[in-house]
């Protein structure tokens, strides 16, 4: 059901306004809402800090020693709210060694680089200082192919020079020479022609050979501080949830800064929507927080469209996220989760039709949330899924399916019997579009539009239930009356609310060529024979390969192998078609029959939870119903 809202305003003294914040944080039921008048506050700084903290528990994670499959991290509220200066600090060491850790790594790849430069150049025994030009002789160093360099080997004694072939690497060979000024100009236009590139080498008082060997010290003492880093990040890992407490502390915080109040010199101002049944909760979390304020509780405006919040029973309340997807419903509309779920529980069921993979539906999916504790949608997408495998159970038993296996079927076997399903499918999809012609229906009349409830609603329902029994022959005779009868009603008064006497007269019969639309929805249900069809094939097909390889032990292996990946292939692909097809039906075929939706979320102030799964005896923070 959708829970009405009262809209609520505030005032109290500036001075309370943090306290009262926190309270309102704590009571999770109350939406602040804000005008052209009231002003977010800057928060910029602390969304900076946030992102930096999350970089660092990423790295910090990165660097757990001990990781568990299946983690999570309860608190009580009395912790949560304290603040403790050590885990500042321990953000700030933890800056410090990756700030230390990206120069160690910045100067470890300088120095292999500068290797790298210097390595066809080893062998040179001179001191690099000492290459200066001397009065008849200029040195120059550089790097050449080492099959142009032989190439041109015989040229080069032709010239007044001396030269050395130094060591042959990837970027080229090492070439020294010592030319005379009188041919200098000349050997360096020949030897550039060759594919010379000349380098420059840094002027110390030490040989090529000392300098990669300083070099190669330096990365190993660069390594080995990198070393000592990262088991000091290994160390502070065991303490990952004082950062993860730490995060969830300052986003909370965070969203009371971002509440949007508005002050005047000694009062502050709030409004919002509280829930209705939430009103005697919502006055004590003020008065926790202050004895001075005036508090004013009123409908809301005819102008004004307040948020939307369902409360349903824990079996409808996962599948609130599959409306959600579509679109939020209207707050003055009924909510359409407690029909839907069924539809959508049955259906999902049908469209796996396999009482094993129920079974391993269950497992896993009570597994999941059990020991991972997810939150929000994925947590009510688990427990769809997981309240799923049951009707997939059921149903399996009714095709007797059993991992692709067929035993003793009640109802239909999908794969021998495509008519009988493909009758049992459309009879499904007919009753789901008529339940939301009904609910329709409902509507209406509870709000006083009988005439539309019958002339629009009624009308259709008689065609189609009356279209349905005309293929039944014991039915065939009153199947033809009450279409007629359904048929009648549109024609007549399909028209009354046109403006002009054509539309009145002949508005009606026109509307008659809607039965094809009804029709063409009725026929999308077949997609459910299709996914049954599918599936059975696949996981007959894998335990027919199974069979095929069996004989040998190695082939006993792979039989084995065959039938797991193919049944978990098969499952896998299945829960996504499903998914996909039943909130197809869901979204086009029955939602187009009556659901209005345009309503935004309720969107209370709460604790902003990333890492903390449950704040002990703190049911209020959550907004819990």
């Amino acid at each position: 059901m959708i829970i009405p809202m009262k809209k609520a305003q505030i005032v109290i003294l500036k001075e309370d306004e943090k306290k009262l914040l926190t309270s309102l944080q704590k009571f999770g039921n109350f939406m602040l809402v804000s005008d052209e008048e009231i002003k977010e506050n800057d928060v910029s700084g602390e969304e900076a800090y946030l992102n930096r903290l999350e970089g660092i528990i990423n790295l910090v994670e990165s660097y757990k020693t001990k990781k568990k499959l299946f983690d999570h991290l309860d608190l009580d509220y009395s912790e949560f709210i304290k603040n403790d200066p050590s885990r500042v600090e321990l953000v700030e060491r933890i800056e410090e060694i990756s700030k230390r850790m990206d120069v160690l790594k910045q100067d470890s790849e300088s120095c292999l680089e500068q290797i790298k430069t210097l390595t066809p150049f080893e062998g040179l025994d001179i001191p690099l200082n000492k290459l200066n030009p001397t009065k008849y002789v200029r040195f120059v160093i550089g790097l050449i192919d080492l099959n142009k360099l032989q190439q041109i080997s015989d040229n080069l004694n032709e010239f007044h020079l001396d030269y050395k072939v130094l060591k042959n690497t990837q970027e080229g060979n090492g070439l020294f020479l010592a030319i005379y000024y009188d041919e200098f100009k000349e050997v360096m236009s020949f030897i550039r022609n060759a594919g010379f590139n000349e380098v420059s080498l840094p002027k110390v008082d030490k040989t090529v050979d000392e300098l990669v060997n300083d070099l190669y010290n330096k990365v190993t003492n660069i390594n080995q501080e990198y070393i000592n880093l990262e088991n000091e990040l290994k160390e502070i890992s065991s303490d990952i949830n004082e950062l993860k407490i730490l995060n969830d502390q300052i986003s909370s915080k965070l969203e009371i800064k971002k509440a949007p109040t508005f002050k005047t010199q000694a009062t502050v101002y709030l409004k919002g929507w509280v829930r209705s049944d939430k009103l005697n909760e919502f006055e004590h979390a003020i008065k926790d927080a202050t004895n001075i304020y005036d508090l004013s509780i009123e409908d809301p405006g005819d102008d004004e469209l307040p948020p939307t919040f369902t409360k349903n029973n824990e079996f409808v309340e996962p599948f609130e996220a599959i409306t959600d997807m579509f679109d939020t419903p209207h707050p003055q509309e009924l909510d359409p989760n407690p029909i839907m779920s069924v539809w959508y529980w049955l259906i999902f069921g049908m469209m796996m039709g396999d009482a094993g993979y129920g079974v391993l539906m269950f497992i896993v999916f009570s597994l999941l949330i059990r020991l991972q504790k997810p939150k929000g949608g994925a947590l009510k997408l688990m427990k769809v899924l997981l309240y799923s495998s049951v009707s997939t159970f059921i149903w399996g038993i009714l095709f007797g399916s059993y991992f692709g296996f067929t035993f003793y079927p009640i109802l239909v076997e999908p794969i021998n019997e495509p008519i009988k399903l493909m009758v049992i499918s459309l009879i499904i999809g007919g009753a789901h579009i008529i339940s939301g012609l009904i609910f329709k229906m409902y509507a209406l009349l509870k709000n006083g539009k009988i005439l539309d409830a019958i002339f629009d609603q009624l009308s259709w329902i008689l065609v189609i239930i009356g279209i349905g029994m005309m293929f039944l022959p014991d039915f065939s005779s009153i199947g033809q009356i009450i279409a007629i009868i359904g048929a009648g009603l549109i024609a007549v008064f399909g028209g009354r609310k046109s403006k002009n006497i054509f539309g009145k007269l002949f508005g009606g019969i026109l509307g008659l060529y809607n039965i094809t639309g009804y029709m063409s929805d009725i026929l999308s249900y077949s997609r459910i024979l299709a996914l049954i069809l599918s599936s059975a094939v696949i996981g007959s097909v894998m335990n027919m390969l199974a069979g095929m390889v069996q004989g040998s032990p190695i082939g006993f292996f792979f039989s084995i192998l065959i039938y797991i990946v193919g049944h978990v292939f098969n499952l896998a692909m299945g829960l996504l078609s499903a998914y996909v097809h039943d909130s197809r039906l869901q979204y086009i075929e029955f939602f187009g029959k009556f659901y209005e939706g345009g309503g935004y979320e309720f969107k209370p102030l709460t604790l902003n939870l990333k890492y903390i799964n449950e704040i002990n005896d703190n049911s209020k923070l959550k907004g819990e119903n």
